[in-house]
């Protein structure tokens, strides 16, 4: 090959080696990406997970206290902070459970006097304006208030809090009406604590049968709410409080029914690079907590960062395609002609490698191929296929008669037949001996499969001219549809072999359908 021949060929070539190594990095980039991706998912899915489990557990524990309540004598403090200790020792994230007991307000005087002589001397009842400063409009609720009565752990930052009218706390107003009208869980908002950091309620209105009064203090009375105080903080995987997730971004929202969206939290990440913001990607993800209380919304954030995706694995693979950048242009250049030769001999050998000698139709591992092709078009689209099993009634007599010279003749013409009679999408190959397999492609209606057997059993059984002399025989089909009859190769063969098997029993020369009850002829 002269110089100037060579010219164009050597750049041709080093344009090939090229952009197959941009191919190539592109890909292992898009294949750390993806794989970045996938432990982002499953990153976000723990975290949910954990939050979620908080959540329920809030559910789980006001439930039970609320039940505790219900059973309690009215006036056993003790056994209820008990309860309570044992609750929040085993869940940190309950930062206090408290109660309000309803009271009307018409017995206000009297029950602050009893409390200051049985309880705190100090005892008061008050607002949430004088407890803060705060203006607050016109109670909701007239004829009866909340003060509240028990807290655990009863924190001295809290102690201002005891004989607080709930009603008049702005943000709880409106989830005690509802929890006063629904008489099951409502979730609060979310506020700054008096004693500084954000939170939220989760309260439960409890009613229980009014007795006469005893002679000690009657503190919880005979209805009451019962309330789950949780710090937001709390609520933070603990990843992102062992500094684990610096990467990640993630923010918490509350539905709650009178202020939607309240932000329960949101941890920030570390600061990103240029170049990663401009060339990679942020992952998003959001996932919303079902709960029946507490509606939660989470939104997760990753940048990806270049530091993060350039493994030491990655960076070897680069220097190799780099190395390979130059050396395959000048090898395929010393071998181009070489190769040239070698291509056409390689084309005879993939042929010969997936196509059956005597018949030329493909082999098993050339069909396999097909079928692989057929399944993905059936999940991607829902184009479904057929597989026919074909067996030559009687062949065995042929060879045992004529000898398997004349036997290799008929089945060389009974393939080409086949062949034939099936459309260029469709492939017929053999099976092994006298049994063949055909594939039929993008198939409407099972009787479409049907009527390809029927004329696969008349092309077989014209005479076929050998040099022992004009020789007649039948076939026996058995179809096994995808997905009807099974989505695996293995298991429409067996399938379509019993039906096969059906037809050779009804009589050879048909067609079987296999059917979820046993194969049904489908022929004469």
């Amino acid at each position: 090959m002269t110089p100037s021949r060579l010219r164009p060929t050597l750049i041709a070539l080093l344009a090939a080696a090229l952009g197959i190594t941009v191919f190539a990095v592109a890909m292992l980039i898009s294949t750390q990406i993806g794989r970045w991706e996938r432990r982002f998912d499953d990153e976000t899915r723990l975290l949910a997970s954990e939050v979620k489990n908080k959540l329920d557990t809030n559910e789980a524990v006001l439930a039970g206290f609320a039940a505790f309540l219900q059973a309690v004598d009215r006036s056993d403090t003790e056994s209820a902070r008990r309860y309570a200790a044992v609750a929040t020792a085993a869940y940190p994230h309950i930062y206090m459970i408290e109660v309000a007991r309803r009271l009307p307000v018409d017995e206000e005087n009297a029950f602050t006097t009893a409390m200051r002589t049985a309880w705190r001397p100090d005892f008061t009842l008050k607002s949430f304006s004088e407890l803060t400063g705060r203006p607050h409009s016109s109670h909701e609720h007239t004829k009866h208030t909340w003060p509240i009565l028990f807290m655990y752990p009863a924190l001295p930052e809290s102690h201002e809090i005891y004989g607080l009218r709930l009603e008049t706390v702005d943000y709880l107003a409106h989830s005690l009406a509802l929890a006063h009208q629904n008489r099951k869980p409502v979730v609060s908002p979310v506020f700054e604590l008096y004693e500084g950091g954000g939170a939220y309620i989760l309260l439960q209105e409890i009613n229980r049968p009014a007795q006469p009064t005893a002679a000690s203090l009657n503190f919880f009375g005979s209805a009451m709410t019962a309330m789950l105080l949780i710090r937001t903080q709390a609520l933070v995987p603990a990843q992102f409080r062992s500094g684990e997730a610096q990467a990640m971004q993630m923010s918490a929202s509350l539905a709650a029914p009178a202020k939607p969206d309240s932000l329960l939290f949101r941890q920030a990440a570390t600061e990103t690079g240029k170049l990663d913001s401009a060339l990679l990607p942020r992952f998003q993800r959001q996932i919303v907590i079902d709960s029946t209380t507490q509606p939660t919304q989470l939104i997760f954030e990753r940048q990806l960062r270049w530091r993060e995706l350039l493994s030491a694995d990655l960076l070897t693979t680069l220097l190799v395609l780099a190395g390979a950048l130059i050396l395959i242009p000048w090898l395929t250049i010393r071998h181009y002609l070489a190769l040239d030769r070698a291509s056409l001999e390689h084309e005879r050998s993939a042929y010969l490698a997936t196509h059956d000698l005597l018949t030329d139709l493909p082999n098993r591992f050339l069909f396999i191929d097909r079928f692989e092709q057929a399944a993905q078009q059936w999940q991607r689209y829902g184009n479904a296929f057929a597989l026919l099993l074909i067996d030559l009634d009687h062949f065995k007599v042929v060879n045992d008669r004529y000898g398997h010279a004349v036997g290799d003749q008929v089945l060389i013409v009974s393939a080409h037949r086949m062949k034939r009679e099936l459309r260029a999408g469709d492939t017929v190959a053999r099976q092994g001996g006298d049994e063949f397999v055909a594939l039929i492609a993008n198939l409407l209606e099972a009787e479409d499969a049907v009527k390809v057997g029927e004329k696969l059993l008349a092309a077989i059984a014209e005479p076929i001219e050998t040099s022992a002399g004009s020789i007649s025989l039948s076939c026996s089909i058995g179809i096994a549809i995808c997905p009807s009859h099974g989505e695996r190769l293995d298991v429409l063969l067996r399938h379509a072999d019993q039906a096969m098997y059906q037809a050779k029993g009804s009589g050879r020369n048909a067609v079987s359908v296999y059917l979820s009850a046993g194969p049904v002829d489908a022929a004469r």
